[in-house]
This record gives C-alpha cells, structure tokens and sequence, in this order.
C-alpha cells in the first residue's frame, strides 16, 4: 500500500515563488531519483487555510518515506544516488531557509484505484517519470467521505465502474483513492484534478448541468445516498512540474 504526504509550508509571500523554483528545479526532481512523486503543489483556493504552500507526494510505503529524509535517510547514505543528485540538491539547499512552520498528513492509498507508482528505487534503476499533470492553473479536489463502513466497497464500485470512468471521459483524472490512518474508519478520501475551476464545477454538480446520460446518472444518485457527510478542498495548482496531458 502506497502513501500520500500532504504538507503545508507556511512561506513569506515575497518567497513563495523561489520555493517553487528550487523545489521544481530541484526538490521534486531529486525525488524521481528516489521514485517518489509529488502529484500536486499549489494553494487552498476554496474550503482551506489561505497562507499556506500544499504539497502531496507518494511514496511506496512509509519506509520509503524515511529514506527520503534530508540527511539522516537511506537514499543520503548511498553514494551513487547522493553523486546522480548532487547537481540537483544544490538547487534547493536554501529551500528549508523559507519556511516558518509546516505541518503534514497521511493517506493510505489504495493502489488498484489510485493513478501514481512509487518505488523504492535503487542506483542503477532508471529515475521515476514525472507525474502527469494539468499543469499551472488547474484544480485538484480533495474531498473527505464519511461512509458506513459496510457500504465502502459498494462506494468504490460504483466509483470505479461508473463515475470516476464518466469523469475522466469528460477530461478529469482521478489521482488517489483512500484512508486517513489517523482518522476514524468510517472516513475515505479522494483526490481528483480537473483542467480549470469551471470544468470542476461543471462536473461536480452534474444535475445542475445536464447530468451523465443513463446508468452514470444513476450510478451517481446510489452513490450519493451511501455518504453520511462529505466536505471538500480545492486545490489551485501552482506550478508545471510533471508531464503535460
């Protein structure tokens, strides 16, 4: 089982720009090198803390995670990896300079229904690709389910069979599907980008727009009337590292 590291940085606003350049440049790159994947930075543009830089990287498991750990991980004691990056960790030396306080989560992913692939990587085995994205501009909508747990794998078929299918039809694209480890068991979480804010809101409110035709529609309504309570983020993506789709 995969993890998702959502971070928030708190930046001086005269900063955030070179924390995106040395990041982009540098931090992220490095950690292809490691086969990690930051799959979206940006800023809460609605239901969130204003004043905060966002992250979300996967990593293959949490042992993965430690490897990664600025100088006290494993991949910092292997002198191949550490000479390969060399280049790139001098890129974002001054990065942790900028930042005043952060704070992080952590989502379990469900790998079978979630878009990116870490792996532990060892010298000699080609980088990770860059993760896909919709680049600068684009939204990702993280929303929070709470949902019997008796119902959750009706949840995720509907989802997987009907909706998220519809969705990524009309141009969206699921990133995760999972669970906060420290959250109650009855909470499941999504991450889903969209290429523009009214293509997010376009499509999440079908009915008001038109709806999916047929089973998708009512796919959408047995889905809806699994969820107790829901509440959402969006994410307002502030940079082009990836590759574009």
């Amino acid at each position: 089982m995969s993890i998702l590291v959502q971070r928030e940085f708190s930046v001086a606003q005269a900063h955030q720009a070179e924390f995106e350049r040395q990041s982009r440049e540098g931090l992220w790159p490095t950690f292809l090198h490691f086969g990690a994947l930051m799959v979206g930075f940006g800023r809460w543009g609605f239901n969130g803390p204003g004043g905060v830089l966002i992250t979300n990287t996967v990593y293959e498991d949490l042992d993965h995670w430690l490897a990664t750990r600025a100088r006290v991980g494993a991949f910092y004691s292997d002198e191949a990896i550490m000479a390969e990056t060399k280049h790139l960790r001098a890129i974002f030396e001054a990065r942790g300079d900028m930042v005043t306080e952060s704070r992080a989560r952590i989502i379990d992913l469900n790998d079978d229904a979630s878009e990116p692939k870490p792996f532990y990587r060892r010298a000699g085995q080609a980088p990770a690709e860059p993760p896909p994205t919709f680049g600068l501009g684009s939204v990702v909508s993280a929303r929070t389910y709470v949902v019997p747990e008796a119902s959750q794998a009706e949840f995720l078929r509907l989802s997987r069979e009907h909706i998220w299918p519809w969705l990524t039809e009309q141009g969206g694209r699921l990133i995760g599907f999972g669970r906060d480890p420290l959250g109650p068991p009855s909470q499941i979480m999504t991450q889903f980008a969209f290429r523009s804010l009214p293509d997010w809101y376009r499509l999440a409110h079908p009915a008001e727009h038109g709806g999916p035709p047929g089973r998708p529609n009512e796919a959408w309504q047995a889905r809806h009337n699994l969820i107790a309570t829901q509440q959402g983020r969006l994410l307002i993506v502030g940079t082009d590292f990836g590759t574009k789709v």
